[in-house]
């Protein structure tokens, strides 16, 4: 793994920041910043140096295009040259079209049913991915939506055995988000376990509402456990609160 990617937010709170190539699960509350703390995410990254793949399950491509636009974001220079991507599970959703293909990317977009793309996944190990597709940060707004399209059974098994290799082979590290409380105990604490690191979003209420984050687990990697108050800027970046 290659060393030395710094997640924007995150990075205050591990020493010597992240790797390429690593697995991250983001469990969040459906009221927390989980959502504009990933657009911050992004943007921050891109603006580094970092080439980010952002990936819509729950939001119109569009609308995170205009949320990246307020974000200072040049958002169409940025996708032809190949250092933004907004891959596309939304569209095809509504039943009103099929996903977008803007993106440079010579990798195909996963489906929402995940059976259909084991097999294709698993060709596209052996053929070598291209080096165009490593070395990416990819955020998921919300991961759990494929718990709609498959049963718990089948994206288990589907993270197991296909995602550790895909994100190794690609260099990239993925960012994938569940939301808490909406799967079977059982699930839930196998699928902690196939991940390199776990961060938590929430609120709690003391004099007044605070939005909180945590990295709760970073395998093999000493980091800041305790909660860090988070809030929205008038710039609409999330930051943490000093």
């Amino acid at each position: 793994m290659v060393s030395n990617l710094k997640i924007p937010i995150l990075e205050e709170l591990v020493p010597g920041g992240f790797a390429y190539g690593q697995l991250l699960l983001v469990v969040y509350d459906p009221d927390s910043l989980w959502y504009e703390t990933s657009l911050t995410m992004a943007a921050q990254s891109v603006r580094s140096g970092v080439r980010v793949e952002y990936h819509a399950y729950e939001h119109l491509p569009d609308k995170i295009r205009e949320a990246f636009v307020s974000l200072g974001l040049n958002v169409k220079e940025l996708e032809e040259e190949d250092k933004l991507r907004i891959l596309d599970s939304y569209t095809v959703q509504t039943g009103l079209g099929s996903a977008e293909k803007r993106s440079k990317s010579k990798l195909p977009i996963q489906p929402l049913k995940l059976s259909e793309s084991s097999i294709e996944w698993a060709q596209l190990m052996k053929a070598g991915i291209p080096e165009v597709d490593k070395r990416w940060l990819h955020i998921d707004d919300n991961t759990c939506i494929q718990l709609q399209y498959n049963d718990e059974k089948t994206v288990m098994t589907f993270t197991r055995t296909r995602i550790p290799s895909w994100v190794r082979a690609r260099e990239t590290t993925i960012i994938n988000s569940l939301v808490n409380g909406i799967t079977s105990e059982s699930f839930y604490k196998q699928y902690l376990t196939l991940y390199d690191g776990i961060i938590d979003f929430k609120n709690q209420e003391k004099e007044e509402l605070e939005h909180v984050v945590r990295v709760r687990l970073l395998r093999g990697r000493s980091c800041d456990s305790r909660w860090h108050r988070i809030k929205i800027l008038d710039t609409g970046e999330v930051a943490l609160v000093k």
